[in-house]
């Protein structure tokens, strides 16, 4: 199989299993399903605004000069990963797969093939994982990142102390996750400001917040402590009528880069995108759909394959730009379609 196989026959797979069923979006095909599952809230709004909101801008093309090779290398929290780009928390696998996988090796495939590719996974929380919360464990063998729903206090400080033991590079608070199931059985809450100060005060290490949407969360986040954010709507899966997050991420970068790790997610299923999200103000970028697609599709070998695919395109988008390294991508390089 070549690289984008893995992503097509992930996609297949739950055509034929009737996860989901397709329509087209600016040509391409994409994906509708209940949620919980692979869809959009509502009518998709949210789901669709992501990606037109990326199609807003194009990259300026600057060939005239010395030939370079891209080096896509950066930081992130203190640990070197080859590109800037890793897989989004995903976890309710049981209740949106029908079963086609198994949620634990589903992250077990996400952590080992982002590391194969030189990269970092997330792994999500969700009502499946109450019973069993099996992250910490996939953590002691792998490198990754825990990201936990925003749970009661002391469901989150029993999760914490777990992860605290097993070696997970970062732990993020997935605010947005405020919905659904969880929700309705009165596990999850919204945050405030004295809330999030207590949460903080849990792990030494690196935390952050996913679900911010506004710059006036961004900064409450700083404010509480908080190493890092993700500018994220859920995917369109949380609310309807979202801001797209391309949309929102220049104000925020405006007022916080450099003064926290500014990470985005929403439509990625290109090197391309995430080039956008970079310029846009974004330190890291994170893929969601298309990493599940391609654990479904090709297991650990799907993820990183995909990976590589989208480190392909990131250079090729550098070079095309005049980036040398990941610090030359600014919004000097892309401007808007009109």
């Amino acid at each position: 199989m070549n690289k984008i196989d893995y992503i097509n026959e992930g996609k297949q797979i739950l055509r034929d299993k009737d996860i989901v069923e397709t329509d087209s979006f600016c040509g391409e095909k994409i994906m509708h399903a209940s949620v919980p599952g692979l869809g959009g809230a509502g009518r998709g709004i949210s789901f669709s605004r992501n990606k037109s909101s990326l199609l807003k801008y194009y990259i300026k093309h600057r060939m005239l000069s010395d030939h370079f090779s891209p080096e896509t290398n950066t930081n992130f929290f203190g640990q070197d990963i080859k590109i800037p780009i890793i897989a989004a928390p995903m976890s309710g696998i049981k209740t949106s797969l029908k079963g086609v996988i198994q949620e634990r090796d589903f992250h077990k495939s996400i952590l080992e093939g982002c590391s194969d590719a030189g990269t970092i996974g997330m792994c999500g929380d969700s009502y499946d994982t109450t019973a069993e919360y099996h992250v910490p464990e996939l953590l002691k063998d792998v490198r990754g990142i825990a990201v936990c729903k925003p749970r009661i206090f002391s469901d989150i400080k029993n999760r914490i102390q777990l992860l605290s033991v097993s070696g997970v590079h970062a732990i993020g608070i997935d605010i947005d996750g405020a919905a659904g199931m969880l929700l309705e059985a009165g596990k999850v809450t919204k945050k405030n400001p004295l809330e999030l100060k207590k949460i903080r005060s849990l792990f030494d290490g690196p935390m952050f917040l996913k679900g911010i949407m506004s710059v006036e969360d961004a900064l409450i986040a700083h404010q509480t402590g908080f190493d890092g954010i993700v500018v994220s709507n859920h995917g369109g899966r949380s609310i309807d009528y979202s801001l797209g997050t391309a949309d929102i991420l220049p104000a925020i970068s405006d007022k916080l880069k450099r003064k926290i790790t500014i990470m985005v997610d929403g439509g990625v299923v290109s090197g391309y995108d995430a080039f956008i999200y970079l310029a846009l103000g974004a330190d890291v970028v994170l893929s969601g759909r298309s990493i599940l697609h391609s654990v479904v599709g090709g297991g650990r070998t799907g993820v990183t394959e995909t990976l590589n695919k989208f480190t392909s395109e990131l250079k090729r988008a550098m070079l095309f730009s005049g980036c040398r390294k990941i610090s030359d991508i600014s919004s000097e390089v892309i401007e808007k379609y009109e």
